[in-house]
C-alpha cells in the first residue's frame, strides 16, 4: 500500500508555537519542587512542632 498523492495537511504548526502555553505551567511547577526541597531539607523547626496542626 503506497500512500496516495492527494494527501492534504490540514495543520502544520511548530511544536515552538505551543510552549508559551507550557512554560507558565513549567515554571510554577519548578518553584513548587524548589520550595519543596528547600523546606524538606530544613526539617522542622523545633521537636515539639511535630505533630501540631
Amino acid at each position: 500500500m503506497t500512500a496516495g498523492q492527494d494527501v492534504v495537511i490540514l495543520a502544520d504548526h511548530p511544536v515552538w508555537i505551543a510552549v508559551p502555553a507550557f512554560a507558565p505551567a513549567i515554571v510554577v511547577a519548578g518553584v513548587v519542587v524548589y520550595i519543596a526541597v528547600k523546606n524538606r531539607r530544613k526539617g522542622p523547626a523545633s521537636p515539639t512542632d511535630e505533630g501540631t496542626p
